[in-house]
């Protein structure tokens, strides 16, 4: 797999691999803000400039990850995953963060989403793609809709999400044939 993709989402947002070097410590501070974590397994780590340098350098360096950053002008503002690919099935997982707050709720996700979709089906060939969230996240939730994702199973009370146990929202997506 091309180690170096540039996905063009429209005039001012680019999906583009993740190297080391893009590791910040705006982006390290993302993993470690509640906010942005609140509904990943990621906030039960503490991240650092190496373990996600390290993190990033495995995804890179891995024949069955994607690792894209989101960059609106230039500026790094989330990350979005494929995989692992399973290549017998021609199958993955997607999964995305937006860590600054100031592009909340103005459709970048929707759009990445829908790039990662066409690169993910027309590139690389893949014929499913799934995803889950936790259910109280409405965010992911309507952009999954909106991108063509159908529920497709419920895996209950699976994760403690603030001292309560929440459903997981297993979603997925099969190109019109």
């Amino acid at each position: 797999m091309d180690q170096d993709i540039k996905i063009r989402v429209n005039e001012k947002l680019l999906l583009k691999t993740i190297k080391v070097n893009d590791v910040s410590e705006k982006y390290v501070g993302w993993l470690n803000d509640y906010n942005v974590t609140k509904y990943t397994e990621q906030r039960y780590f503490l991240h650092t400039s190496e373990s996600v340098s390290d993190f990033v350098s495995s995804k890179y360096n891995s024949k069955n990850d994607l690792l894209l950053g989101i960059f609106l002008e230039k500026l790094h503002i989330g990350n979005f995953k494929l995989g692992p690919i399973n290549w017998k099935h021609m199958k993955t997982e997607v999964s995305f963060f937006i860590g600054d707050k100031s592009v909340l709720r103005k459709g970048v996700a929707t759009e990445c989403l829908q790039s990662v979709i066409k690169y993910a089906i027309n590139k690389l060939d893949l014929k499913k793609i799934n995803a889950s969230y936790y259910e109280k996240n409405v965010a992911s939730a309507k952009v999954f809709e909106k991108c063509g994702f159908k529920i497709e199973g419920v895996r209950r009370e699976e994760f403690i999400c603030e001292g309560k146990r929440v459903n997981s929202i297993l979603v997925g997506y099969i190109p019109d044939r």
